[in-house]
C-alpha cells in the first residue's frame, strides 16, 4: 500500500486480503477493530459510519506500519502496547506474557469466593507477576487487601509497575526470584496465594503459534519436560512456610498435569486440594486449602 490518502472501506480490504493466508477471519476483524479504536478513537459503529471516509497521511502509516507488523506475527496487543484484562486496561510489550482469558478466569474464581473478603484487610502474594495483571486485578477487587507480588524480571516488574499506577492501586512489587529460598525470610506469611506460573512443557512447542513462539517471553511460558512441575514444587515448600491458616492458594496448571499438581500439594501437607475447569472443560486451576487445626 502506498502511503497517501485511503478510504476506510480500502484498509480494512488491505488488512484482509494480506492476512488472509495466516489468520482466519474473525481475527482479522478484530485486528482491524482494535487498530481503528487506537489509531482513530473509533467504535465498530462509527467505522461502519465512516466506511467511505478518507483518512489522513498519517492514520494510513500507522495503519500500514501496523499490517507489517502483523504480518511478521506480532501480538496486536505490542502493536498497541495495551491490552484489556477483567474491566482494566493494561500496558503490555515484549517484556511481558500477554494476559489470557483463562487467567481471567481464575480471577472470576477468587474474586467470586471470596466476595466475604472484599472490605477485609486480607493479605495476597502473586509469584511470578509479570505484567501485573492478577495483583492489580485482585487489589482493584479487594481494595482493603495488602498485595504483594514477586517477578525475577526486572523488565516486568517496570510494565507491572507502571500498570498498578494507571489503575490507580498500590502493590508491593518485588524483584525476587522465589527460588532463592534464602530471601523468604524477608517475606510475611499470607491468607491468598495465587500464581499463573510457566507450564507449557518444551514438547508442546509445536503446538504453539508463531506469533507466540516468536514474540512473547519464553521464560515466562515453557518449562522442561524432565521438570514440568519445578514451579509448583517451590510455591508449595514456601506455602508451607508462608500461607497462614486458613488460609488458600489459587494457580493456573497444565491441562495434563492437573493429578500430578495437586497430588503434589496434599503429599506437602496440603488440607484440600480441588481441580476446577476452565471454559473449555479442561482442568485449569488448582484450589488448595490449609484449615484452622
Amino acid at each position: 500500500m502506498e502511503i497517501g490518502s485511503a478510504s476506510v472501506k480500502s484498509i480494512i480490504d488491505l488488512f484482509r486480503e494480506e492476512l488472509k493466508n495466516d489468520y482466519d477471519e474473525r481475527e482479522i476483524n478484530q485486528f482491524v477493530l482494535i487498530l481503528f479504536n487506537e489509531f482513530m478513537g473509533w467504535s465498530r459503529l462509527q467505522m461502519q459510519l465512516n466506511y467511505k471516509k478518507s483518512l489522513s497521511e498519517k492514520a494510513v502509516a500507522e495503519f500500514h506500519n501496523a499490517l507489517v507488523k502483523l504480518k511478521n506475527h506480532a501480538p496486536v496487543q505490542y502493536i498497541t502496547g495495551k491490552t484489556h484484562f477483567y474491566d482494566l486496561q493494561l500496558t503490555v510489550n515484549p517484556d511481558v506474557f500477554i494476559p489470557r482469558p483463562e487467567t481471567e478466569e481464575l480471577m472470576d474464581i477468587i474474586i467470586k469466593e471470596n466476595t466475604h473478603s472484599k472490605n477485609e484487610p486480607v493479605s495476597i502474594l502473586d509469584i511470578g507477576t509479570g505484567s501485573g495483571c492478577i495483583a492489580v486485578c485482585l487489589k482493584k477487587n479487594f481494595p482493603l487487601a495488602s498485595v504483594c507480588a514477586i517477578e525475577k524480571s526486572e523488565n516486568a516488574i517496570k510494565v507491572a509497575t507502571e500498570n498498578a499506577k494507571r489503575n490507580e492501586c498500590t502493590v508491593d512489587f518485588r524483584h525476587f526470584d522465589i527460588f532463592y529460598k534464602k530471601g523468604w525470610i524477608d517475606f510475611p506469611s499470607f491468607d491468598v496465594i495465587v500464581s499463573n506460573p510457566p507450564y507449557v512443557m518444551e514438547s508442546e512447542k509445536k503446538e504453539m503459534r508463531i506469533n507466540v513462539l516468536d514474540h512473547e517471553p519464553w521464560d515466562a511460558l515453557f518449562v522442561s519436560d524432565h521438570d514440568p512441575l519445578k514451579f509448583y514444587s517451590v510455591i508449595a515448600e514456601f506455602g508451607l512456610t508462608h500461607l497462614n491458616r486458613p488460609g488458600l492458594v489459587y494457580l493456573e496448571i497444565n491441562e495434563m498435569l492437573g493429578s500430578e499438581v495437586k497430588l503434589l500439594f496434599l503429599k506437602n501437607g496440603f488440607d484440600k486440594a480441588e481441580l476446577m475447569k476452565d471454559i473449555n472443560g479442561k482442568d485449569r486451576f488448582l484450589r488448595i486449602e490449609r484449615i484452622l487445626r
